[in-house]
């Protein structure tokens, strides 16, 4: 037993330390309803906003009378908060130095070249750089997106020099558009050493993912080969990452890595495929704890389908009864009705529902995500 901070409001993480007889601190992005405090040993709710350059003095005295022996991320903004607090407290984990590094995607791809990771081409804009400096340099289409958000926010295509002209702003990360596929690399780690891989495939980005992925057992390796290059290269010990790579006629591709556990639902799709919970060994890792050996080969298929009609006001739902009837429907959730305002998407996050999925072949399973598809339709008013 433990004092453990967990920056994030993630349910799953804080309530698997709760189980394993932790004393839980918690950092939440404002505040938190008071059921949640109720098992909790303390808590801040200090937005992550207010901390993203030092932390406040206030929480330095609250998580010092907490008496912590561990903090970990649960969350793709928490992460760097985390190791601010291992730096002042000098506690275990990923460090400040690498976080920052892995925060910041230009810096990331700087760091890879260091250790030959293949990646793609890449060019932080600045005001001296003209459209047409920029498709010499890196073609068309070109994609430019913020140093410094996750889950493809602010990712943009560009096609022409318009574009370009109009979108390609000082201090963003300009890439070559790479053709092919993508894929993610989940993998825990313990004592610099990786213990477990699951490969998730990208059926459709920002959409649809499967678990486990379905490739060549020879493209398989070089997949992992290259995620634990850029683990080792990056210094990680103890914890999780997330990697996603391109998968381009010419071999994988190395994207971007976070420190932390995936969001868009791959946690629980982890939990079904491979029959333990990965919430579990992600606390035991970040608190010093050796897990027990943890599966090589999935036991069953599971994917997610997540839901957005697009913007606009909903006028009706039809399909619900259909997804009632399917055995393979681990868990569903929609989070509008009819008369709800819906926003445009501008990032996986930004669902208004899910369908979570598993079955014993990847035959049987895309069958019946196909007939999810087909059945939930929400429709728009004109």
């Amino acid at each position: 037993m433990a004092n453990v901070l967990i920056i994030g409001k993630r349910g799953r993480c804080y309530r698997a330390a709760l189980r394993m007889k932790h004393n839980v601190f918690l950092w939440s992005d404002g505040a938190l309803h008071e059921s949640r405090k109720e098992k909790l040993a303390g808590w801040i709710e200090t937005p992550f906003k207010s901390c993203e350059k030092r932390l406040l003095t206030a929480d330095i005295e609250a998580i010092r009378e907490f008496n912590i022996e561990f903090v970990m991320a649960a969350t793709e903004s928490s992460v760097n908060i985390a190791a601010m607090i291992r730096e002042e407290f000098k506690l275990t984990g990923t460090p400040l130095n690498i976080t920052n590094i892995l925060h910041n995607k230009n810096e990331m791809k700087l760091e890879a070249l260091k250790y030959d990771i293949p990646i793609t081409k890449f060019h932080l804009i600045t005001d001296k750089d003209t459209p047409e400096a920029l498709v010499e340099k890196l073609g068309l289409p070109l994609v430019v997106k913020p140093v410094a958000e996750s889950g493809a926010r602010g990712v943009k295509v560009l096609n022409s020099l318009d574009e370009i002209k109009a979108h390609a702003k000082p201090g963003l990360l300009a890439e070559a558009f790479v053709e092919g596929s993508e894929v993610s690399v989940e993998t825990f780690i313990h004592n610099g050493l990786p213990i477990f891989h699951n490969i998730t495939e990208y059926l459709h980005q920002w959409k649809k993912s499967i678990v486990p992925g379905a490739f060549e057992q020879d493209l398989e390796q070089v997949i992992i080969q290259i995620n634990d290059r850029v683990i080792a290269g990056f210094g990680v010990i103890n914890g999780m990452t997330h990697a996603e790579f391109y998968l381009t006629k010419s071999g994988p591709v190395f994207g971007e890595m976070a420190v932390r556990p995936p969001g868009g639902y791959y946690m629980e799709l982890i939990e079904y495929a491979y029959g333990f919970n990965p919430w579990k060994t992600y606390v035991e890792l970040e608190t010093g704890t050796t897990p027990k050996p943890l599966p090589i080969k999935a036991k069953k298929f599971a994917c997610v389908f997540m839901i957005h009609p697009g913007a606009g006001i909903v006028d009706h739902i039809s399909g619900l009864e259909t997804l009632k009837e399917l055995k393979e429907v681990e868990q569903f959730k929609c989070k509008v009705e009819a008369g709800s305002e819906v926003g445009e998407r501008d990032s996986t996050s930004s669902e208004v529902g899910h369908v979570l999925m598993s079955a014993d072949s990847r035959k049987a399973l895309l069958e019946k995500l196909k007939i999810v598809e087909d059945s939930l339709v929400i429709k728009l008013q004109q």
